[in-house]
């Protein structure tokens, strides 16, 4: 398997705050995604896309994927395949590895073991370069290997949380100690592996509290994005996961006291941990 760290094709921007699902059978929604600001365009293949339609909603990726669309004029692209390990996972991804135009993203559901992201990268690697994998850690299963899938390719730049399924694999509640206790395994194991956290979209669609609470847990326990199922969450995702202008102003006063070598800023004294928090908040911009 190749070890050389993957590069999307095509970077607009290295925000990566929120990623809007979109069903592969709605490509009159594709574009509409750069409208609403999101950083990153989810086609997905598997949830919200019936048996019937898995074949269609395929063959509308390959279309899109083909258009002379400028780089600059849309978002991030990833795609969401089927399961890598059944059928239609593996016809998905043999699919996007012959397409010459490759998305900048995979993401791949219901990942329990790190041989199913290797198994994934190996595929793809035969036909070029690999997009940057996204596996989805959506179960018990998945949750105690997080570590180990986070760390399995270097293509791997993300985890994403599947909080449903999740909750329904562990038999809890949306407002449950267990998947508050989970998100923080998914992003403490990104932290190791020095990847980034994605938060599982909110499911209630017009409960701005709920929205805002979502959002302070996910920031205040390392998580860098979001994902959103629905466009009007999409401004509340950037605003939150963007730096304001204290924190800019904070970040750069720690990475010129720590070129200087050594100091304190704002009573913290300046090691790699504060440098490296640092950057991530430029990284935002």
């Amino acid at each position: 398997m190749s070890t050389e760290k993957a590069s999307p094709i095509s970077i607009v921007s290295a925000r990566r705050r929120s990623w809007l699902f979109t069903p592969a059978t709605r490509p009159e929604r594709f574009e509409k995604a750069s409208a609403v600001g999101a950083d990153v365009l989810i086609v997905d293949l598997e949830d919200s896309v019936s048996l019937a339609q898995k074949y269609a909603a395929r063959e509308n990726v390959r279309a899109f994927l083909a258009m002379e669309t400028p780089r600059n004029t849309r978002p991030l692209l990833a795609i969401r395949v089927n399961n890598s390990f059944t059928s239609l996972g593996f016809e998905d991804l043999n699919a996007l590895a012959e397409c010459v135009s490759k998305p900048d993203f995979i993401l791949l559901p219901k990942i329990e073991s790190p041989e199913q992201v290797i198994a994934a990268h190996s595929l793809l690697s035969k036909y070029g370069k690999v997009p940057e994998l996204v596996p989805i850690i959506e179960s018990a299963t998945g949750l105690r290997k997080a570590l180990n899938i986070a760390m399995a390719s270097p293509s791997v730049t993300a985890l994403m949380f599947g909080a449903g399924d999740f909750a329904s694999d562990v038999r809890a509640q949306p407002d449950s100690l267990a998947l508050q206790l989970a998100r923080c395994h998914v992003a403490m194991a990104c932290a190791t592996a020095s990847i980034k956290a994605i938060d599982a979209p909110c499911f209630a669609l017009h409960d701005a509290d709920l929205l805002r609470f979502d959002l302070n847990f996910a920031g205040k326990n390392g998580f860098q994005g979001k994902a959103a199922i629905h466009p009007s969450h999409i401004d509340a995702i950037n605003t939150y996961f963007t730096p304001s202008k204290e924190r800019i102003d904070w970040a750069k006063r720690v990475i010129e006291a720590s070129e200087r070598g050594a100091g304190v800023v704002d009573g913290r004294m300046v090691d790699e941990a504060i440098a490296r928090e640092a950057r991530e908040a430029l990284s935002a911009l």
